[in-house]
């Protein structure tokens, strides 16, 4: 075992997440402290014999695997409100923001691509890059003719100085210190020895306010840490949290990112991301999986019409539609739902689930992506068709941008390749194991259960009992064991709900059965493992369940 123990000298963490600059990142990625390793090496001499040595060592700790995260919970962190402060700007040169906000881009998306794609975008990142070096160096270069030039002599001056909106989010963690532990890392004396040697140089971890002592971890130093605070632990399955860790060869990446900027900017921090879990892992059999696949596709709203919750299954239609034409044909049974002779396919198969904003209190229900969820059991083959058609659906639009034609406007969506900042669109937020869950979008029920508003209190009570019966037997049919607890109502079970009476009929044809729609609140004796799609409108996102509890 080999661990690394961080206090925080003031208290307090700065430093903002890789995808929202007005978050506090927590628990401190371990990709950061790697890179602060790097650049304590960088400022000792590292062509030096110890120089060398720490080289050595850091290139042994990029190999390790994702470390454990010893923190306190994320629940019990403060975090200072985040206000807009305009800073002075040290450097009055200009250079491009466009090539920088396109270098950052093209950067943040080489790394989901492959084949062509991949080197067509590798080679505009070069282009990108040398560019940008030509106009910074061109920038800064000493003036061919000596002179006064007035306007940046003005702007150096205090009064002058031009000034950019930054953002400084802070954590206020309960216990001031935390601790990245590799457990089945063994480290030689000698390269422990290398590493406390950096450690003790090190000063600051993300913002520079962030003063840090950090040292080598001993084993009840680890223990005392693991019994007062929570553990982070990787779990690619099911894990909520997306933290950055290093591989093989990133300190190489480091100093070559660093002769390109020259600390200026753009800079990206390469590292890969691991799914992590802040839960205690129970054995994976005790956890029931629905026959949806948790791996699904999650496409993001850009622009257009910030649609209803109310109009779900008319979203997700349409969506369908779109889908299909740009398909190979003949369009799979699994991506259709349609047999081969146009009758309705008597197997699971591919729900557009459009994802709207619910479960807390400032939730307005407006939908704010769309889910393209396939069935555990879809073949290789049925995912690639899937893929193939999403591809030809983002060829319609600009920046692979997917645009569904609506009455008057279009709505425009692009797919979520980065963990989001919304939780409404992270896959964990409709899939983390619970036994408690709750209705999103009400169900259709498979078949009439009476009049739920009989003024008569014991035909109400009959048909109430009814229909909770066929929520039961709806959600046996998607795998899953039948309910303890189960609760049909007529209201909202979910802040950012809308009453089942206010969505349109379903299904809209006036050939066919109209469902009933309620909402419910449904508990399990196990956990079990989104997402839940229920009823006769699942494959059209109507029977969206949200978990209410995260198991511990």
């Amino acid at each position: 075992m080999f661990g690394v123990v961080v206090e925080l000298l003031a208290g307090r963490y700065a430093a903002a997440t890789y995808n929202d600059r007005d978050r506090v990142e927590w628990p401190p990625h371990p990709a950061r402290f790697f890179s602060a390793l790097v650049a304590t090496w960088g400022e000792h001499e590292p062509r030096s014999e110890q120089g060398e040595a720490e080289r050595a060592a850091l290139e042994w700790l990029e190999e390790q695997a994702p470390p454990e995260i010893l923190a306190d919970a994320i629940d019990q962190i403060g975090a200072r409100s985040v206000l807009t402060v305009f800073v002075p700007v040290n450097d009055q040169y200009e250079v491009s923001e466009v090539d920088r906000d396109r270098l950052d881009e093209a950067e943040a998306e080489v790394g989901t691509l492959e084949g062509k794609q991949r080197s067509k975008v590798e080679k505009e990142i070069e282009k990108l890059r040398k560019k940008l070096l030509d106009d910074t160096q061109k920038a800064i270069a000493a003036p061919k003719k000596f002179g006064v030039e007035t306007n940046l002599g003005a702007r150096v001056l205090p009064e002058g100085r031009v000034r950019q909106p930054r953002t400084f989010p802070v954590a206020h963690p309960k216990t001031p210190s935390f601790a990245f532990v590799w457990p089945d890392a063994t480290a030689s004396r000698a390269t422990t020895d290398v590493i406390s040697g950096l450690l003790a140089r090190l000063v600051r971890l993300g913002h520079s306010s962030t003063m840090v002592r950090a040292s080598v971890a001993t084993e009840p130093e680890i223990g005392n840490l693991r019994a007062t605070q929570s553990s982070f632990l990787p779990d690619e399955d099911g894990g909520a949290h997306v933290i950055r860790w290093v591989g093989k060869g990133q300190l190489k990446r480091l100093c070559e990112a660093y002769d390109r900027h020259r600390e200026v900017e753009p800079r990206v921090l390469p590292a890969r991301f691991v799914r992590y879990s802040d839960t205690v892992k129970r054995p994976r059999s005790a956890v029931h999986p629905s026959v949806f696949a948790e791996d699904f596709v999650v496409l993001a709203r850009t622009a257009g019409p910030r649609l209803p919750i109310t109009s779900t299954a008319g979203l997700a239609r349409q969506f369908r539609r779109a889908l299909i034409s740009c398909a190979d044909q003949p369009v799979d049974e699994m991506i259709s739902g349609h047999k081969a002779d146009g009758s309705p396919s008597e197997l699971p198969h591919l729900a557009i689930a459009p994802l709207p904003y619910v479960g807390n209190r400032y939730a307005d229900g407006s939908i704010l992506g769309i889910g393209v969820v396939l069935p555990r059991s879809a073949g290789p083959e049925a995912r690639r068709a899937l893929a193939r058609a999403l591809v030809n659906l983002e060829r319609h639009g600009a920046d692979r941008e997917i645009r569904i034609n609506l009455s008057e406007s279009a709505l425009c969506l692009q797919r979520v390749v980065w963990e989001p900042s919304q939780a409404t669109l992270r896959t964990a937020r409709w899939t983390r194991a619970s036994r408690s869950w709750a209705t999103a979008t009400p169900i259709a029920l498979d078949r009439n259960p009476g009049d739920l508003q009989d003024p008569d209190p014991r035909r109400r009570h009959e048909a109430f009992t009814e229909a909770s019966r066929g929520i039961a037997e709806a959600i046996t049919r998607i795998g899953l064991p039948a309910p303890i607890e189960l609760d049909a109502v007529r209201g909202c079970v979910l802040p950012g709900n809308a009453k089942p009476r206010a969505y349109p009929r379903f299904p809209p044809e006036t050939s066919r059965t109209q469902r009933v729609l309620v909402h419910a609140r449904i508990v399990f004796a196990e956990p079990v493992s989104g997402p839940l799609l229920i009823g006769a409108g699942r494959y059209q996102g109507l029977g969206l369940c949200m978990p209410l509890e995260e198991w511990r």
